[in-house]
């Protein structure tokens, strides 16, 4: 009976609500070839902050320039190998422009290789946040949505200028302005 009741008391809980409304920020990294490895290269997405690209995989994407002079995004494990292993992180190129994609599609992640990027593309990263003390620790669907166009390369200084919009609701897929709906 008690479990009965302490169901009740907390309401459905597959009816999930957003409490954080959506950002989107314009941020800037430095190349991870190229540059001292003093300069951030990577995005730690819930923090909304470029960071250093290290062995403590603080980080969700990390961007690079390729030969062409197109932005590269990785996922962390791309990048570092850490011991006790990194949080999964998905992308997946994305078509149409940075405001009209408005949600984060629920296929066709793939975490195994990088993605080129020509100014104005855009791409979905899906970021795991479950481990212990994490942001959905004890969330039914552990993801943060990201996306990501790039602006413009600065081949000179190996800066590339970009806009990351985020839901930072544990599962929602909404790049919508405002708090998502369920």
């Amino acid at each position: 009976m008690s479990v009965v009741v302490g169901l009740n008391a907390c309401g459905d809980p597959t009816n999930l609500e957003a409490n954080l409304p959506t950002t989107v920020d314009t941020l800037s990294v430095f190349a991870l070839s190229g540059t001292p490895p003093t300069y951030p290269s990577g995005i730690s997405i819930v923090a909304r902050q470029a960071v250093l690209v290290n062995g403590f995989a603080s980080f969700d994407v990390a961007f690079d320039i390729n030969a062409s002079g197109n932005a590269v995004i990785y996922p962390v494990k791309l990048v570092v190998s850490s011991p006790g292993g990194s949080r999964p992180v998905s992308l997946i190129k994305v078509p149409g422009v940075f405001d009209e994609v408005l949600a984060a599609p629920k296929t066709g992640f793939g975490a195994d290789s990088g993605i080129v990027m020509s100014p104005g593309e855009v791409v979905v990263v899906q970021s795991a946040h479950n481990t212990s003390g994490d942001l959905c620790v004890f969330a039914i669907n552990p993801n943060i949505y990201a996306k990501f166009t790039v602006d413009s390369v600065n081949l000179s200084t190996r800066l590339l200028y970009f806009r990351m919009g985020l839901d930072p609701n544990c599962g929602f897929r909404s790049f919508a302005t405002g708090i998502p709906a369920n």
